[in-house]
């Protein structure tokens, strides 16, 4: 029997492990759900040197600063570094032990070489990315055949890769030949300390709408500015709350009703209390992504017992399900999404209905107790686990 050594890095995702920012806020709830259990015998990150991120940089220069960014995380020479990095942090005992890393941007099973066995966990792929509306543009054809080469002996090295949805296990299969035998979808769960109360007194006659995005474009924050002021020449009262980015300039003539909180940290106290008091007093969380490799917000908002309206893409369409816990919307279409804005908030009494069920599912789903029980059940062989063997 084994604990698992995980591993993550890069400055895409971060290389703290239990940093609140890390992975978007789920690796320290993932790795701290594997401690508690006693199967994890440590968890590290890496980056890359300074002095080779700046040379790195430099080569992959582009005009456009999205393209340039994605060039330089898609370089190969970088993830090899990264790869590199994880091999200097080995330490002793660590090889006694399965390795469980998240995303690709690094070869773990390559660096091994077959002394250990090696599992991954994935929120999205390269593939899904390039494929969705917000693909960056100017990207060299050889830079991303090499990308998708690089993940692809990645994902194949693996004893077995664990998908957050069940389209990226499709893609996996799909894109890069990995065995269906060898790909399991998991879940994904909130970032929460703890499951938030349900509010007795909780309204949804309010017609006040929720946004929570940091990335505003790809999350679809422009087009939702668009819907919105045609939603609200058909309900004027309506008020749109947004959350996420640190600065935000909104258009002449979108500013109507749009009320903008700025960056609300969930791991302070006084944003957390701001961020629930918004959840409280909406009666309709809005997420119309261009791309979204998984979705933590809808899920938190939905333990809130707040409908979500999102893309019908992704693993979005998996976790909301129309008429039950919300609805779906085509990605970039500002009618649609306006009509349905409309529609949803003229029904108090179904978004009380769907809120509730929404929250139903999360809890029986979407929490990282839930994940890990997956993901440990899914493990060929054994894994130690304090209090009992598995």
């Amino acid at each position: 029997m084994k604990h698992l050594v995980g591993v993550l890095g890069s400055g895409l995702i971060g290389h703290d492990p239990f940093d609140p920012r890390c992975w978007s806020g789920s690796s320290r709830f993932f790795f701290g759900g594997l401690k508690a259990r006693g199967c994890l015998r440590r968890a590290f990150g890496v980056e890359a040197p300074a002095w080779r991120r700046r040379w790195l940089m430099a080569r992959n220069f582009r005009m456009r600063r999205d393209s340039w960014r994605m060039s330089f995380y898609l370089d190969t020479a970088y993830r090899d570094e990264l790869t590199r990095q994880v091999g200097l942090r080995l330490g002793p005992g660590d090889l006694d032990c399965d390795f469980l890393q998240l995303g690709a941007l690094y070869d773990v099973p390559g660096l091994l070489r077959g002394r250990a066995r090696c599992f991954s966990y994935h929120d999205g792929n390269l593939a899904e990315s390039l494929r969705s509306p917000n693909a960056p543009r100017g990207l060299g054809a050889l830079t991303v055949d090499r990308a998708l080469a690089y993940e692809r002996k990645v994902y194949l090295g693996m004893e077995r890769v664990f998908a957050m949805s069940e389209y990226l296990r499709d893609s996996f299969i799909r894109d890069f030949d990995v065995p269906a035998d060898r790909v399991e979808a998991i879940g994904g769960g909130i970032n929460l300390e703890s499951i938030p109360e349900l509010a007795e007194d909780k309204r949804y006659d309010t017609d006040e709408i929720l946004f929570v995005g940091v990335d505003f474009r790809r999350k679809g924050g422009w087009t939702l500015l668009d819907a919105f002021a045609v939603a609200r020449k058909r309900r004027p009262g309506m008020t749109l709350h947004i959350v996420g980015p640190r600065h935000l300039l909104i258009p002449p003539g979108l500013e109507s009703g749009v009320v903008f909180h700025g960056h609300l940290d969930k791991s302070d106290p006084v944003g957390l209390a701001k961020l629930e008091a918004l959840f409280a007093r909406c009666s309709l969380f809005v997420l119309p992504s261009l791309y979204e490799p998984f979705g933590i917000a809808p899920l938190e908002a939905m333990a809130y017992a707040l409908p979500c309206l999102v893309s019908d893409r992704w693993a979005l369409r998996e976790m909301v399900r129309p008429g039950e816990s919300g609805d779906l919307v085509e990605p970039g279409d500002v009618d649609d999404l306006a009509g349905k804005i409309v529609a949803m908030t003229q029904d108090p009494d179904a978004l009380a209905t769907m809120g509730l069920r929404g929250r139903r599912r999360v809890l029986d789903y979407y929490t990282w107790d839930r994940v890990v029980d997956r993901l440990l059940d899914a493990l060929p062989g054994d894994v130690i686990e304090v209090g009992g063997a598995r």
